[in-house]
This record gives C-alpha cells, structure tokens and sequence, in this order.
C-alpha cells in the first residue's frame, strides 16, 4: 500500500510538473486561409445556439447536449455587442494545433472603409477527448473569447491594428511601456505577446467563475489587472455601467509553520461574495491550481501542504519550488470580477512576508487606513460585525453626528428635553440626538433634525466649521469654486475647509451625499490641527 501510495503522489507530480499549455491567436487577414482540421475529423454533434454561435463536436466525449452546456457557459463570460460576430466554436478530440495548444482563435479584420472585425469569427478547442467536461474546457474557452472581446475594441473602438497596439490606449492604462519585453508582432515570448496578455486581462475581469478557479495569468511578471485602477478605468470608458473600478482584494500571510520543508500557510483574505484562491510556482512554468474557495467576509484560513493533495501540494515544499504564487478571485456577476495582487511567498526568506491583518480589510489607501486606525483607537468607529468598515456607503446624519460625539467626548446634559419633533424617546438613536441638539451639533430646520437623511459635502462643512470653531484657522482669502459660488449657503464652510487643507476638491460636489469613508478623513484631518 505504502509503494501504491508512492507511485501515485509520482503520477500526479509528472502531470503536473510540465510546460503550460496554452492557445494562439491566428489571424487570417494575413493567410489565404487556415488549416481546416475539420476534414480530418468526422462530424460528432452540431448544436445551433439560441446566441446565434453555432458549437460542433468532433469528439466522441461532446454531445448536443454538452454542447448546448457549453454554450451557457460561453455566456457566462461578460460579453457584448462582439458576440455577434462570432460564428461558431469547435471541439477537435486531439492536438492538432500541437501538443500544447489548447485552442485558437481565428481574426480576421477589413482595414477599409474602417478597421473594424468581420463577422463568422470562430474558435477551436482541442483536447475534447481529454478535457471531457464543461468546467474543464471553461478556462480555455474564456481565453479565446478574450480575444474575440479585445480584438473587437482596439479595432472597433479604437481603430488601432494590431501590430500598432503597444501605441493603443489599452497598452498605455495596461502600462505595458515599462515593459521593454511586450511585443505586438509575435517576435519575442509567448508570454510577452500582446494578444495574449488580453485575453489573460480578460478572463480575470470578465472570466466565468468556472473559468477562474484555478486560474492564473500566464504572465508572473505583469501586476494582475485587478492592482491597474487605469486598466479598469479604460474598460468603464467602454463599456459604461455597471463597470466601476474597484480597488484589489487583501491577501496576506498571517503565519506559517513549516515541518521536514513542507510548509503550513495561514492566509488572511477578505471578499464581499464567495472567492476561489489560485496558486502556481514562482516562475509560471506550471499549470496554475486551485487551492480551495473562502465564503464571504473576513477570513484567515490555513493550507496545509501535509494535508492537501498531491495536485496542490508541491507548491508548499520547499524542495521543489523556492517561491510560491497566490491570489484570491471572486466572480461577479455584475461588473468587474475582483482579485487580490499576486502574494509571492518565498520560502528562504518567508519571515520578511508575515504581516498582521489590516484593521478592516475594505479601506484601501494609505492615509484612509490611518485615519481608519486613528479613529478606532479613539473609540469614534468600529466597523461593522463582519469586520468590515464600509467606506463606500454614505452616511446618515444620525451616524455623523453619534461619530462627533464620541470623538468629542460628549454627554447628555442632566434635564435636557429634547426639542425636535421627528425624533422620539422610543427611537434607538434618541439619546444620541438629543446630545447633538444639545451641543448644536444638527441643527436641522422646520424643528426638525432628519436623522435618517444622508449627509450632504455642503452639510457636512456646515457642521465641522461649527463644531470645530476655534481648531480652524479663517481664511485670508475668498477661494473660487466651480461649483460653489460666493452666494451660496454654504460657501464660507467650504471656503474654511479648503483653507484648513480639510478638503482639496475643486469643484467641491455640495450637494454630493458624504460616504463613511470621505467622513473619516475629513475628521482626521481636523484632529490633526488640534
């Protein structure tokens, strides 16, 4: 059993431990034509798809029905105005392409009357007779469909060739410049071509979640495009809503232990939906794995490569790779997918990467996470049960003013009767507004407080010039605002903001509801001048 066991943990290991594979782009606006392998295979199943793309099968292991699945999961990918002009998709049982292509695309592009993709576009998958499910071959499918997608927006949108895409808008927010490398001609590395590093952007932040478990960019030297806030910018110009950029997930290593030089990691994680954490070795020779998914909120979850399986536990010892790569990505099924930047654990040195959890795993920034800090050390905030802070949502002038108020240190004055008429003595923040009535913290108007109406910018200037009058200093001078002219109400709360280096926003958005997160920074701001 014990020599069993052996050359099993062998097997595994020899299958994994090989070259990637991977897919091509083969463009026919430069060939008379491509090689057509469907002559060499017999026809097995068609399925027309209710997408208009049309799947065929010339694998025993690829059915109608498999088919039609795989059409659902083709669609599973965030896809546009460019899926018409993809014909159809087509299974081959081997390799024809070579051992290690996995599938192609084929473009082809008219340069006149404008550049722009031609229709009947088509992919081929290869290795049906290997890859015999649907979430097997979802990987590669995404990765093809990733370049149907980006060839149709750098030559639909941006009317820019191929061979002219290092100058494209794409390259610049991809910030592909500092990469001497990159080529768009297919001359140098496989890794380094343009085109593929699209169709790996793609599947990150468009990929299904069947496509992203277990997946990888090729490319261990390029950040992931969930750290490129421009990259996504670039994507929300060209697709609109719902596409926002967002910043990139926390992944860190918490602890580790190590045992005969395989290696115990505890990984902290964090994600607002359920998440899939990836590996691969250091240099990106292998094909990537999955290691296990982490449910929403915070997590600190440790892999045990004593434990896990021999698929996966190679990369936590230390005689056979050096250095470990890990990334957590969660799908979405609206906007962008999101993903952590690559954790890049080296075993010699792995004491220099262990670091404490962040405070809330959602406040990304460096002077945002100190105000954060600042802010629960003084007891003004705590965040919320799952440990998150939230600093996205805005923010009710009842939550304003009960954050003043614990800065501030304030209490109920013996025998104050509260005067506003919409709060009542049954209501859970009572206590909290009539202290702010009291110290005329809200003011209100029409003898009423509005507790559960979010904050205004204009309002929340209003409040910090009144509450903190002797902490700012008064302008010398009028500031001129875009958007706030001398006559409005609240020009010279703002004019005292901007003054105070409080705010630096011009325009400044008055009327712009206040987020927990713009609150805390205007707030440690003000301590800071005490």
């Amino acid at each position: 059993m014990r020599r069993m066991s052996f050359i099993l943990f062998m097997f595994a290991f020899l299958f994994f431990f090989q070259d990637r594979v991977h897919a091509d782009v083969v463009d026919l606006t430069k060939k008379a034509q491509a090689q057509a392998y469907e002559d060499y295979y017999p026809l097995i199943a068609r399925y027309n798809g209710t997408s208009g793309v049309t799947f065929e099968s010339y694998s025993v292991y690829w059915n109608t029905t498999k088919l039609a699945q795989l059409e659902q999961e083709l669609l599973k990918n965030k896809h546009g105005a460019e899926l018409s002009l993809l014909g159809s998709v087509k299974i081959f049982p081997d390799y024809p392409a070579g051992q290690n292509v996995l599938g192609q695309y084929f473009a082809q592009y008219q340069v006149s009357p404008k550049l722009s993709l031609l229709s009947n576009r088509y992919i081929h998958l290869y290795g049906g007779n290997e890859w015999t499910t649907v979430e097997e071959m979802a990987t590669t499918l995404a990765h093809e469909y990733g370049h149907h997608f980006t060839y149709y927006y750098l030559l639909n949108k941006e009317q820019c060739l191929p061979n002219e895409w290092l100058q494209s808008q794409y390259a610049a927010a991809r910030e592909l410049f500092r990469y001497p490398s990159v080529h768009a001609d297919g001359s140098g590395a496989y890794k380094w071509y343009m085109p593929e590093i699209l169709a790996e952007d793609y599947v990150q932040l468009f990929g299904s979640p069947n496509a992203l478990k277990g997946h990888m960019q090729m490319n261990v030297h390029l950040p992931t495009p969930f750290e490129l806030p421009a990259l996504q910018t670039y994507w929300k110009n060209q697709l609109g809503a719902p596409y926002e950029p967002m910043p990139p997930l926390p992944l860190r290593l918490t602890n580790y232990t190590v045992k005969n030089n395989v290696y115990a990691l505890k990984l902290y994680t964090y994600a607002d939906a359920t998440a899939y954490v990836n590996a691969q070795d250091g240099n990106g020779r292998y094909a990537s794995v999955y290691i296990g998914s982490v449910p929403k909120g915070v997590k600190e979850t440790t892999y045990d490569g004593a434990t896990l399986n021999n698929e996966v536990s190679w990369l936590f010892r230390s005689t056979m790779v050096d250095t470990a790569l890990f990334r957590v990505v969660q799908p979405t099924t609206k906007g962008f997918n999101r993903g952590s930047a690559t954790l890049r654990v080296q075993y010699g040195t792995i004491d220099s990467l262990v670091s404490p959890p962040p405070l809330f795993p959602d406040v990304v920034g460096e002077e945002l996470q100190e105000a954060a800090r600042l802010l629960y050390e003084r007891s003004v905030i705590s965040g919320f049960p799952d440990g998150t802070f939230r600093p996205n949502e805005r923010l009710l002038r009842r939550h304003a003013a009960l954050m003043l108020i614990r800065e501030l240190k304030l209490t109920l004055p013996e025998r104050y009767v509260m005067k506003a008429t919409d709060v009542k003595p049954t209501d859970p923040w009572y206590k909290e507004m009539a202290i702010a009535e009291a110290y005329g913290l809200l003011t209100g108007y029409n003898g009423k407080l509005y507790p559960n109406d979010y904050i205004t910018r204009a309002q929340m200037a209003a409040i910090l010039t009144r509450v903190y009058a002797d902490v700012y200093e008064q302008p010398t001078g009028n500031r001129s605002f875009i958007d706030v002219p001398p006559s409005h109400w609240a020009y010279e709360p703002i004019n005292t903001l901007f003054y105070n280096r409080v705010t630096i926003n011009n325009p400044y958005r008055p009327n712009d509801i206040v987020t927990r997160g713009q609150f805390v920074l205007f707030l440690k701001r003000t301590i800071d001048k005490k």
